[in-house]
């Protein structure tokens, strides 16, 4: 795991500046090369994992000298795919997967994508003709950012943050992205907030010449939730466990300490039992974070399973100045970001690198085994639009929107007036109205001119799912899963120089789960299969529990420890700057404080935005 960045016309003083940038991404090894014959640079950070010796070091050129490397990620079935060059003729100096992966690039060139299990990006140089292979993995956990310089050449990196220091960028404010954002509360690839600097999405490869000086970018690999084939639960899970094992063992391949987060929930349990099945009792350390407040807390749920399953369990109580944090928190993402669940991630992550190296999470369950109420809902809908229009829209509606919401972490009154709210609208509508937060025409207040988009729904439309589960959760995979969740897990454990690995995201297991018919997947209700898998591995009482998300008191936040700072940025001089209209603001500020409605994250959002702009200022 490592910070990479580079770029055409490279200088010394810039690739250290970038270098530097990433630092706290790789505190184990650094290294930078400028090529003497095309006048690229490369930079990493390295935080060591597999192979820790010198042979590991990067930027990393092949055995003839002609390509170069920068890698972040790990590669799972290295051992493998060494075996199978070394019989193709293939010496190593090394015991490294960045050594196996600049080979089997070398020979084979973007072919070999498909080969690799892991998490990845990595950015090649062909030292002799100049030409830039950049590439993401298939979901998109290592991110890789990229701008075009002056002239047509090229700069990329592994955080904005460090890419925004390259002369020449353009890091004007692209209105768009702001709008997205207000919509998601992230910016949705392949835009940031910068209009000069863009994500590679997950599953796409870039490639540059320094003949056409034109990016030329490809999709590689896609998720497709189109399955068919109807199985009973019984015959899936036994079709789905053994990709789910050999998934978890494939993240223990690691030359330092391997933990694991525990939850409550059913996901980080089944990556727990499995990592203990592998590795035996006593050998896999957990960690658990605790709150003061019972709504948010799952500490006797995660004691339990660990107790089941003999791990080395800590329990970490969060930082009690966890809203101090903010600042850095939009550092580490070099762009506004709504999810304050990230402030936690990196609060976890800081205790747990006190111990591990690496962390297995159970990210992505909710996206890949369709564990979101919201999917429920959508199924749901099409019985709610059965109910005559008249008693739909003259009775139900009013009704339930007039109920007031909790704001104890309690969500199920928010979620009952989202749904009447939107059951009675098409798929694509319904579902952005669902996850989205700010509407198009609170942003078009907010922003002026005309009505916006809603991002969330032209992705469901785009994937011309029919059935309205494949089609949310397809849309996920595509939006929030790469967009928010894997974003705030990289951003903030890196922040720390912990690797977090995610089996439940092995792109073996996604394909095995993505050929089940919606029917076979959602046979028994949420999460239906892992839940299933789950019981062959712990007692059903600690599978079977209520989910509880990961995410911090906001209200609470809001209303005390955050308070004095809204009350000081969230004003009409401050949003003018932004090009946000004070009379978009006014009314969301005044629901909220009357405790009408639980409007705890589009007034979060408005203060990272405020938080993030005056970084840019300064």
């Amino acid at each position: 795991m490592c910070g990479i960045a580079g770029l055409t016309a490279a200088t010394p003083e810039i690739l250290l500046r970038l270098r530097d940038r990433l630092r706290h991404r790789g505190p184990d090894g650094e290294g930078q090369l400028l090529c003497d014959r095309t006048g690229t640079g490369l930079a990493q950070t390295r935080l060591a994992v597999i192979d820790l010796s010198d042979t590991g070091r990067q930027p990393m050129l092949s055995a003839c000298g002609r390509w170069a490397i920068a890698f972040n990620g790990e590669i799972y079935n290295h051992a493998a795919l060494r075996d199978g060059l070394e019989r193709q003729g293939h010496c190593f100096r090394g015991g490294s997967d960045t050594e196996v992966l600049l080979t089997l690039l070398a020979s084979e060139g973007v072919a070999a994508l498909p080969k690799l299990v892991g998490m990845f990006a990595f950015a090649l140089l062909d030292r002799d003709s100049g030409e830039i292979l950049l590439a993401r993995d298939r979901v998109g956990i290592k991110p890789l950012l990229w701008g075009t310089l002056p002239g047509g050449g090229l700069a990329f990196a592994s955080e904005i943050q460090a890419l925004a220091t390259v002369p020449g960028l353009d890091l004007s404010l692209d209105p768009l992205a702001l709008s997205d954002f207000l919509a998601c509360l992230y910016v949705p690839a392949p835009r940031t907030i910068h209009a000069g600097i863009h994500k590679l999405p997950p599953g796409h490869w870039l490639r540059w010449t320094p003949r056409d000086r034109q990016p030329e970018i490809s999709r590689w690999w896609a998720p497709t939730f189109s399955g068919h084939r109807p199985l009973t639960t019984e015959a899936a899970v036994e079709e789905v466990m053994p990709h789910l094992r050999a998934a978890v063992r494939s993240c223990l391949v690691a030359d330092v300490p391997v933990g694991c987060f525990l939850s409550g929930g059913v996901d980080s349990a089944v990556v727990a039992a499995l990592m203990t099945e592998a590795r035996g009792r006593g050998e896999v350390a957990s960690f658990t974070m605790t709150f003061s407040e019972p709504a948010y807390d799952e500490r006797a749920e995660a004691r339990a399973v660990a107790d089941h399953l003999g791990t080395r369990h800590t329990e970490l109580p969060a930082s009690a100045d966890l809203v101090s944090g903010l600042e850095r928190m939009v550092a580490a993402f070099g762009e506004p970001f709504g999810n304050p669940t990230a402030l936690l991630i990196g609060d976890l992550s800081r205790r747990a690198r006190e111990h591990v190296t690496v962390a297995l999470v159970g990210d992505g369950g909710d996206e890949l085994f369709a564990g979101y109420p919201r999917y429920q809902g959508g199924l749901w809908a099409a019985r709610w639009r059965q109910i005559p229009g008249f008693l739909r829209r003259g009775l139900i509606e009013p009704l339930v929107g007039a109920l007031p919401e909790s704001q104890s972490g309690r969500h199920s009154l928010r979620r009952l007036r989202e749904f009447v709210a939107g059951a009675g609208q098409d798929t694509a509508e319904m579902y952005a109205g669902w996850v989205e937060y700010f509407t198009p025409a609170q942003r078009q207040a907010l922003l002026g001119g005309p009505l916006p988009s809603r991002p969330i729904a032209d992705l469901l439309r785009a994937t011309g799912r029919v059935d309205p589960l494949d089609a949310m959760q397809e849309t996920d995979f595509r939006s929030f899963l790469p967009g928010n969740l894997l974003a705030y897990g990289d951003a903030m454990s890196m922040m720390h120089a912990l690797e977090l690995r995610l089996p439940l995201l092995d792109h073996r297991l996604i394909e095995a789960v993505t050929d089940l018919s919606a029917a076979t997947r959602f046979a028994a209700g949420p999460k239906t299969l892992l839940r299933a898998a789950g019981r062959k591995l712990l007692p059903a009482a600690l599978i079977d529990r209520p989910k509880r998300g990961f995410n911090p008191p906001m209200a609470r936040w809001l209303r005390q420890d955050l308070a004095p700072l809204v009350a000081e940025r969230l004003v009409p001089e401050r949003m003018a700057r932004l090009g946000l209209d004070w009379a978009g603001i006014a009314p969301l500020l005044a629901e909220h404080r009357a405790g009408r409605r639980d409007l705890s994250l589009p007034v979060w959002a408005l203060l990272v935005l405020d938080c993030w702009h005056e970084g840019l200022c300064r």
